[in-house]
């Protein structure tokens, strides 16, 4: 075998445990994830024209 395939074949096994090595992770995260309450907090909406006007008004 040719050292560049070789080193391709390296690549290929590591990447492939550290994907399941990831996978795994997370599988355990998303069992160990308590759910937050139902009660969200609501921020205050800001309007879009307003947003708009104050970028719009940094001189260049």
């Amino acid at each position: 075998m040719t050292p560049a395939l070789i080193i391709f074949l390296m690549v290929i096994g590591w990447s492939a445990a550290a994907l399941a090595m990831l996978w795994g992770m997370l599988r355990i995260a998303r069992h160990h994830h308590k759910p937050s309450s139902p009660t969200r907090l609501e921020r205050p909406s800001v309007p879009a024209q307003a947003h708009h006007q104050a970028s719009m008004s940094i001189p260049a």
